[in-house]
């Protein structure tokens, strides 16, 4: 139904009832207004029928005929007891059969108050009468009654009743009609409104209404100055838009977004080329779109509302790296980046060295082999014999460095695998520490333990004893004379984190976030002096991590260095 003819018939029922409720009130007023004026008429009509009664009471049928022949009404004499005396509708000869009026109410109200009134059917006439009963008259009369028919009183009210309902339907009439006019000239311009809106939530070209109505006209300016509000930051919107797509399809890693329900929205070039898929073919649903378990994995964590961060993924002959996060809204977002030619370049690289390494420990051994005969035939203090030194010191160097190279080729290669077992950490760093004890000695450097007895972890015995080595081999390398070297042990949540300290010169603190890299020092000229390889830490580094651990490293420059590892606990052992 439209708006103006609902306004039309809201008003039209509103003016309707409002106009029988008038009337109706009218109607109850002129009744009553009607009928108190009666009562006064034919009040002043008793009384002057009760002073103009003869005081012969032989006389007062007689008066009552004539006098009530006079006003126009039926007249009625009634003495103290009740009894008819006169009555303007009854000959002389009735009056002894009529009923006796002093149970009347009327003269009842009138013997008591001096005035009575009531209306009811005539038991006479079989008609509506309004009676009005006085006391007064001559001796031995009580009450003047007067009556009048009220045919005529309702017939007046008729009248006016049927003026009431003219006016009445007139007004109707014309409130229907202002109603209509109104109606259509306030609704025309909001039904307008409405056109204009829907135009606008369809990106479309709105046409805004004139209304003479202010409020109306007011909701017009507000919603023309939202429109042109919503074009500027939707042009803004779909700027910015183009700006971001056109940024993700450039980019070289692949970035997959998807809805809460796993339906995927955005899929760069990049990602399309990772996954090998043409750049018109639809890309499935999340749960659909990869086949490796590692790679469905990954997909089930991030959407389990777990951030992941750099896990390998394989896909087809492609390595990745994907980082997963979840999105406000419940979406959730994929980052793949390619590392296919890195991961060929380390291989190379590890196969190289580990290659290389193979090939150079035969020469450094025979180098090392033949410096040491020159050294044991020469003449201490000869220039043959400093020689010898000299070459036995660097092949022993590059020994190091081979080994060094080949264990953690093995170690990154995949070629090594842990053997863990319950070692206890104590016991394992003294027997780690023995190699150095002379040469700790020689330069005054003292060894600390302050592991609690008891203390031990499941991990590789021979890997925690290279773990040791490096780290006191790299601390007394950097520590001064008269300085400590000290471990210490303590529980954590997932484990037990060791301490190497030293009291030597610290590391500066930019250096200090590359230290486990390989081949990274702080101090190059310094590490070479001492015989440093520069793969000590970074050994370190994959030893732990291959237990499921993690190190980091504390340091002040001048204060000393703490290198902290955390390796797993012993099983609990479930008592019987």
């Amino acid at each position: 139904m439209r708006l103006a003819t609902r306004f039309f018939l809201a008003t039209g029922v509103l003016v309707t009832i409002t106009v029988a409720m008038l009337i109706i009130a009218a109607d109850g007023v002129v009744h009553r207004q009607l009928l108190a004026e009666a009562e006064a008429a034919l009040e002043r009509e008793a009384r002057l029928v009760a002073n103009e009664v003869p005081p012969d009471s032989m006389q007062w049928s007689l008066a009552a005929h004539r006098l009530g022949g006079l006003i126009g009404r039926r007249v009625t004499l009634i003495d103290p007891t009740g009894r008819v005396r006169g009555d303007a509708e009854f000959p002389p000869e009735a009056l002894p059969h009529l009923e006796n009026h002093l149970s009347r109410p009327e003269v009842q109200q009138a013997l008591a108050e001096g005035r009575g009134s009531y209306e009811r059917l005539s038991a006479s006439t079989n008609e509506r009468q309004l009676y009005v009963a006085v006391r007064g008259g001559p001796r031995g009369l009580a009450v003047v009654r007067v009556s009048a028919p009220l045919a005529t009183l309702d017939a007046a009210a008729s009248d006016t009743d049927q003026v009431f309902v003219l006016w009445g339907l007139v007004a109707l009439l014309g409130a229907t009609l202002a109603a209509w006019l109104l109606g259509r000239r306030t609704a025309a311009p909001i039904v307008a409104l409405a056109a204009a809106t829907r135009a606008i939530a369809a990106d479309g070209e709105p046409a805004f209404p004139e209304s003479r109505v202010r409020e109306v006209a007011d909701h017009i300016r507000s919603l023309r100055g939202m429109q042109e509000d919503l074009r500027s930051r939707f042009a803004e919107l779909r700027r910015e838009r183009e700006e971001s797509r056109t940024l993700v399809e450039s980019m070289t890693d692949g970035v997959i977004a998807a809805d809460a329900s796993g339906r995927v929205g955005t899929c760069n070039a990049a990602a399309r080329r990772m996954l090998g898929r043409a750049g018109d073919e639809p890309i499935p649903e999340l749960a659909l779109l990869f086949h490796e378990k590692v790679s469905r994995d990954f997909v089930r964590d991030v959407l389990a509302g777990r951030e992941v961060d750099e896990r390998e993924l394989v896909v087809g002959a492609r390595v990745l790296l994907g980082t997963g996060r979840t999105l406000p809204d419940g979406g959730t977002l994929f980052v793949l980046r390619d590392v296919t030619a890195l991961r060929r370049l380390e291989t190379v690289r590890r196969d190289f060295v580990a290659n290389v390494s193979h090939e150079l420990k035969t020469p450094l051994t025979s180098i090392a082999g033949y410096a040491e005969t020159i050294a044991a035939e020469a003449e201490p203090g000869s220039p043959a014999r400093n020689f010898a030194d000299t070459i036995l010191a660097n092949a022993r160097r590059m020994h190091r460095l081979v080994e060094d190279l080949l264990d953690l080729s093995r170690i990154e290669s995949g070629g090594w695998r842990p053997a863990p077992r319950v070692v206890d950490l104590a016991a394992a760093a003294r027997d780690a520490w023995t190699p150095f004890t002379e040469a700790a000695a020689a330069r005054g450097v003292r060894f600390e333990p302050a592991v609690p007895p008891g203390t031990s972890v499941a991990v590789d015995p021979e890997a925690l004893r290279q773990v040791f080595t490096n780290l006191f081999d790299n601390s007394l390398r950097h520590t001064p004379r008269g300085g400590t070297i000290g471990v210490s042990a303590a529980p954590v949540g997932d484990g037990v984190a060791v301490e190497v300290t030293d009291s030597g010169s610290g590391i500066l603190p930019e250096h200090l976030p590359r230290i486990f890299e390989r081949f990274y020092r702080a101090d190059p000229a310094r590490s070479r002096d001492q015989g440093g390889t520069g793969l000590g830490l970074s050994i370190v580094k994959h030893l732990v991590e291959a237990h499921g651990g993690r190190v980091d490293a504390e340091s002040t420059p001048g204060q000393g260095t703490t290198i902290r590892f955390v390796l797993p606990p012993p099983p609990a052992v479930t008592q019987p």
